[in-house]
């Protein structure tokens, strides 16, 4: 999803019609009414292989990271009020779309909010080839959207703290000189003050083994992305599943540690919880679910 010196000018804002002004002020009423239900902002999606997808997936997750890209904002909002294709329920209330209707009633209006580009297989196992890390987020401080977009990205569950190859969105914006932006991507009050940075690098050191063990090798580092519990400083708690697992990790923090919950939902008994902290990871409970 990254922008390259061959893609958006920096100082292009994008387009923008009413209809996404008008979907962003829903979002924004939402968000402050706390009657906002982006339930898919908190599940991270560690899988970047588009081989492993279904191919209506992929052409919607393509369709969403393509308009980011291209700063095209009517376009990103109207992925975000789309009916996912998964989803078999009757389309009769989406049929006369409008947008308060649709914003008011969807909940799966984040579901891409902090998604990175796909790449194919063939793409990830190149040599030198690094996967930008970009979400939506980062797109809009890159090419320098409005302050209306990026605070209804932000409003939506955009996570601010989720660092890509150039750094977090407040980075990529004061790195190039969009200072205006700034104040709305600054990251909000720390949630976990009491843990620094050097512990918790080591509290995501522990997770990756502890990741690696439970999912029995199905996380898969080459086409996969652990996610970075930095935006546990902003977000309470995240469901990552592992593709082919059948099942993945609940992780939240308690006081001074992380806790990890994993099962297989085809396996009785597969629950093992796991409290992390800086020094080690320790298994409290296993055998439940």
């Amino acid at each position: 999803m990254q922008a390259s010196s061959s893609g958006i000018p920096p100082t292009s804002a994008g387009s923008k019609s009413a209809d996404t002004s008008e979907i962003i002020a829903i979002i924004h009423k939402k968000a402050s009414s706390g009657r906002r239900r982006m339930d898919p902002t908190s599940e991270w999606d560690c899988n970047d292989c588009e081989d492993e997808f279904y191919p209506q997936h992929v052409k919607e997750r393509n369709r969403w990271s393509g308009a980011a890209y291209r700063g095209d904002w009517d376009e990103i909002f109207s992925v975000f009020l789309s009916r996912p294709w998964s989803i078999t329920a009757p389309r009769s209330r989406l049929t006369n779309w409008n947008p308060q209707i649709v914003a008011e009633e969807s909940t799966m209006m984040g579901r891409f909010a902090n998604s990175r580009r796909l790449y194919t297989k063939k793409e990830l196992q190149m040599k030198n080839h690094r996967r930008s890390g970009y979400t939506v987020l980062h797109q809009a401080a890159y090419c320098n959207a409005s302050e209306e977009i990026v605070g209804g990205l932000v409003a939506l569950g955009c996570y601010r703290r989720l660092a890509s190859k150039d750094g977090r969105p407040v980075d990529i914006a004061r790195a190039r000189g969009f200072t205006n932006l700034i104040p709305l991507l600054e990251p909000p009050p720390d949630r976990l003050p009491n843990i620094s940075d050097e512990q918790m690098e080591k509290i995501q050191t522990h997770l990756n083994e502890v990741v690696k063990e439970e999912s029995r090798n199905l996380f898969k580092p080459e086409t996969m992305t652990m996610i970075d519990l930095k935006i546990f400083r902003e977000v309470e708690k995240i469901w990552m599943p592992v593709p082919g697992m059948y099942g993945g990790f609940d992780l939240s923090f308690d006081g001074d540690h992380l806790v990890s919950q994993s099962h297989c939902r085809v396996v009785g008994g597969s629950g093992m919880t796991y409290h992390i902290t800086a020094e080690e990871a320790k298994l409290v409970d296993s055998g439940w679910g």
